[in-house]
């Protein structure tokens, strides 16, 4: 699969059966280009003094050298041991192997199906962190392995119908007479006519154009020129197949006001990775890492995601910093819970508001602590949480019928400020993606009492102590 505008292009591997692709190794690693390994930084010898005369005046004390060995703390040299947890642990960046994405094979399979063998368009859609880039790069490559040129992109909020197509056609395989008619193109700005046309006429192989962060396209005029040309790439054969990705709950949510889109998309939800996947995953970088891990620690890792792989990682690295700090090889419950917390720290410091208002929240003795808890949970696994969804949920759960509709429809109202509504109306996803598995962590841990904030008069008056005898 090529990336459009990106610092890489991968190379492309050779056609072949469909039915072996998921057996086929890759080719041409050997023939990438070899980023070479730096060697680690380390601090262990002192740095030499700093800037002081060579011979100090009389009754000047001696200069202080500026030495990592006169600190009182003296930092750490900077491990490979870490570097390996960092690269095996990376939630960075997307998987760009089959082997490394895990638990997707049936998502792969059904992509496959729709969009190589019955030449369909494709939406990929699931919360941020769910793994939708990962499973859209995966399939590119399968869909180059299968004869097909997997070309990669991706949308901003300013893009317009013709930043969004102009930049895949001078990777697309073109006849001589196409590449002609793209330079006439070069001063003009592409509409959906011309561009259909190009892409039918003059495209010489299987294409298939992924555009990543859909969601985040803000003109509506665009949507509907992206409508209209998969209608018209449907309805004269066009060789060429777009697979649109984004986060949403639902179809609904990338494309509910061109209803039109419906019956030209094979839809791909990006669920929630069951338990028994995540630990695989867990296992593998741990191995990656040089680190083993206990069970019961695998246990509350992949227990603390909720089926997300960004968070099964994201929590994974931060437990196997604790213990590559304390010297160990092996990953212990300890180690896990110590991750949790230093996961949970940092994103209360990316998440400021979202944080606040679940510390507020579960820190009111009105509020029902289990079922906003709950809500997490359901959002969770559903993309988007309604009234209806979460009751149930607690009637499957919990051993009581009364006032669940209730209490539910009431741990929805507390939450709405984090909430958005999706184009259903009553169902709503969390602002923040990502907060549903930090929710549930707040909400396991004892609630912390917050000392009332002092006013301005006894922050003045504190200030004033020791002024005039006061």
């Amino acid at each position: 699969m090529t990336a459009i505008d990106h610092s890489f292009a991968p190379d492309r591997p050779s056609g072949g059966f469909l039915a072996r692709l998921f057996g086929w190794p890759r080719r041409g690693a050997a023939e990438r280009r070899a980023i070479p390994v730096q060697p680690p930084l380390l601090l262990e010898e002192a740095a030499q003094p700093g800037f002081h005369r060579s011979e100090p005046e009389a009754g000047d004390e001696a200069p202080r050298p500026l030495a990592m060995g006169m600190m009182a703390v003296p930092l750490r040299p900077i491990s490979l041991r870490r570097d390996s947890i960092y690269n095996a642990f990376n939630t960075a960046m997307p998987v760009t192997d089959r082997h490394g994405l895990t638990g997707r094979n049936q998502e792969l399979e059904r992509l496959v199906e729709a969009i190589v063998v019955q030449r369909r368009h494709a939406i990929i859609f699931g919360t941020r962190g769910s793994g939708k880039t990962s499973l859209a790069r995966v399939f590119g490559d399968l869909a180059d392995e299968a004869g097909c040129v997997a070309l990669y992109g991706s949308a901003s909020g300013d893009s317009d119908f013709d930043s969004l197509f102009r930049p895949f056609l001078a990777e697309l395989p073109m006849s001589a007479a196409g590449k002609d008619r793209i330079k006439a193109l070069a001063d003009s700005p592409l509409d959906v006519a011309r561009l259909a046309s190009l892409l039918v006429e003059e495209v010489r192989q299987r294409s298939i154009l992924i555009i990543d962060e859909y969601d985040r396209l803000l003109s509506e005029a665009t949507k509907q020129e992206v409508a209209t040309l998969l209608k018209l790439l449907t309805d004269i054969h066009s060789p060429v197949q777009v697979v649109l990705v984004g986060i949403a709950g639902d179809v609904d949510g990338l494309i509910a006001a061109h209803p039109s889109l419906r019956r030209h998309l094979a839809p791909q939800r990006v669920s929630p990775i069951p338990k028994p996947e995540l630990e695989r995953l867990l296992l593998s970088c741990g191995e990656n890492a040089g680190l083993a891990i206990d069970p019961d620690a695998l246990d509350a890792l992949a227990g603390a995601a909720m089926g997300s792989p960004y968070h099964a990682r994201l929590f994974g690295m931060q437990a196997a910093l604790v213990a590559e700090a304390a010297g160990r090889d092996r990953l212990t419950a300890g180690d896990a819970e110590r991750g949790l917390t230093s996961a949970l720290e940092d994103w209360a410091e990316m998440s400021v508001a979202t944080h606040a208002w679940f510390a507020r929240l579960l820190a009111d003795a009105d509020a029902d602590r289990r079922m906003v808890a709950l809500a997490g949970i359901v959002a969770s696994q559903m993309s988007a949480v309604s009234v209806d969804r979460l009751a149930l949920a607690a009637t499957e759960i919990w051993d009581e019928a009364s006032s669940l509709e209730e209490r539910a429809r009431n741990a929805i109202a507390r939450l709405q400020p984090v909430l958005v509504a999706t184009p259903a109306g009553d169902h709503w996803m969390f602002e923040d993606t990502l907060a549903p598995q930090f929710l549930l962590l707040m909400a396991k841990r004892p609630a912390r009492s917050v000392a009332p904030a002092p006013t301005p008069a006894a922050e003045m008056r504190a200030m004033m102590r020791g002024v005039d005898g006061l």
